[in-house]
């Protein structure tokens, strides 16, 4: 039989996801076989719906590409706002046609956001990406010392010239300093082999440096947006121990819900925005 997915199967189809992720039945980008037929029988105690496997795991599939791309749409979003009441982003007929070129299928949010996202963050959060957590400092990312080294083709160099700052391996050469170079006794060609070797090596060195540098960096600094966002929600009126408190612990170990957050700028919208987050999540 073919899946009807709407939307009060597809809620309970997340929650029993949910439940297989949480219980460590997901070991990679998919839960085990074995979840699946766990998901299958509970979905059919509930709706009466006998679904395949394959069934399931297609919409699985479904939903994590729809999870993903909300997440690159929201990334986008510059300035337009947010439509609480569709619960996605408010922006003129133009910008959604670009967001399209860059992100297919995104139309499908205008009209209305994604579904059970509390629910999608759990099972996809940490196996999607969304393109922002990696470094590219001026178009291009940290080199790796062992991915360096594949770039020179060392015995292809005939020649460098260096600045003065290189010392100890060279001759003089009025403004700027030319390596030593060592000759091939087969051809008697010149070769700078070793001395671009020792640079290759070097430049290694600091990336495996900045790159640590970075990653610490990158942690403090998710440690105090954490507290940065906790702090606000304070501010807005939700007390320690609340409703709304809670929930908030729950959402922002989350970077994609703490930007949701900041992306609002009144306390009464926050404050609703949390109380909106736990009601949904817990039906009170």
């Amino acid at each position: 039989m073919s899946a009807d997915w709407n939307d009060d199967n597809t809620t309970i189809l997340t929650e029993l996801f949910v439940q297989q992720v949480r219980a460590g039945n997901r070991p990679d980008k998919h839960l085990t076989q074995n979840a699946y037929e766990e998901v299958a029988k509970d979905f059919k105690v509930r709706t009466g719906l006998e679904y395949t496997k394959l069934q399931l795991k297609n919409k699985w599939d479904k939903l994590k590409t729809d999870y993903s791309n909300f997440k690159k749409l929201k990334l986008k979003e510059t300035g337009g706002g947010w439509d609480y009441e569709r619960n996605t982003i408010k922006q003129d007929v133009e910008w959604w046609k670009k967001a399209k070129i860059d992100i297919p299928s995104c139309g499908k949010f205008r009209k209305r956001g994604l579904q059970n996202e509390n629910n999608l963050s759990i099972m996809f959060a940490d196996i999607t990406s969304d393109g922002t957590d990696h470094w590219n400092p001026a178009s291009g990312t940290i080199p790796q010392s062992s991915s360096a080294t594949s770039v020179f083709n060392v015995d292809d160099i005939q020649d460098v010239d260096l600045e003065e700052t290189q010392t100890g391996e060279s001759h003089a050469d009025g403004k700027g300093k030319r390596l030593g170079r060592y000759v091939d006794g087969n051809n008697k060609k010149p070769k700078t082999s070793l001395v671009i070797q020792e640079q290759i090596t070097r430049v290694g060195d600091i990336a495996e440096r900045t790159q640590s540098s970075f990653e610490s960096y990158m942690k403090k600094e998710e440690s105090s947006s954490i507290t940065s966002v906790m702090d606000l929600v304070v501010e807005c009126g939700a007390i320690v121990g609340s409703d709304e408190y809670f929930i908030a612990s729950e959402l922002f170990v989350k970077r994609e819900q703490r930007e949701m957050f900041l992306h609002m700028t009144e306390s009464a919208a926050h404050l609703d925005w949390l109380r909106r987050k736990y009601n949904t999540k817990y039906g009170h």
